[in-house]
């Protein structure tokens, strides 16, 4: 292990380093990603994982020009370990599509905002049901802020762009109707 902990050190640094420089040169956001997680077990993935994310968010700038810079954390089948994830210093949270997002986010609280979560294979379906999905992962989370609807990793070069299309279209259309509707219950 210590040979693994010295070079996971060296590239947390060198992670730090790289991101830090793409705030300085106008990112408006980052995020780190861990696609392996999700394998390992609790112990390992609070040992090598975990504790290296959170030494590169400790080493990563907050604003750039005044400007806040959201950090997100990623990790593929990191559903078991939300609780850790959200105390680390990021803002955001990626989460893959084998966890609820509702259940996500009664976990973590307004700890961090939620990013994800759908499969992306249903883009290979029918655009009725990438619009199903959609809302029901919308429907999932529930009203107010904190989400960011994305993918819940990442996309396959196959994917037909026409149901992109639709997955966005169908974001913007029941993020609209949400917020309508929750304004309309405000008053």
């Amino acid at each position: 292990p210590d040979l693994m902990h010295r070079l996971l050190g060296t590239t947390a640094r060198a992670v730090s380093l790289y991101l830090n420089a793409q705030i300085d040169s106008g990112a408006q956001a980052v995020m780190l990603f861990d696609t392996w997680g999700g394998t390992l077990s609790q112990r390992a993935y609070k040992e090598f994982s975990l504790a290296y994310l959170k030494q590169v968010v400790s080493g990563l700038k907050r604003e750039n020009e005044g400007e806040p810079v959201p950090i997100i954390v990623f990790t593929k089948g990191g559903g078991l370990w939300l609780e850790s994830m959200a105390d680390i210093g990021a803002d955001a949270l990626g989460l893959d599509w084998t966890i609820d997002i509702g259940a996500a986010q009664a976990r973590v609280g307004d700890k961090v905002a939620l990013q994800g979560n759908m499969d992306p294979m249903v883009l290979f379906a029918p655009p009725e049901k990438i619009r199903a999905e959609a809302a029901a992962i919308l429907q999932s989370f529930g009203p107010g802020p904190g989400h960011v609807f994305n993918l819940g990793h990442g996309i396959s070069q196959h994917t037909p762009p026409e149901h992109v299309a639709a997955l966005v279209e169908a974001v913007h259309e029941l993020s609209r109707h949400r917020q309508e509707s929750v304004a309309v219950k405000s008053f």
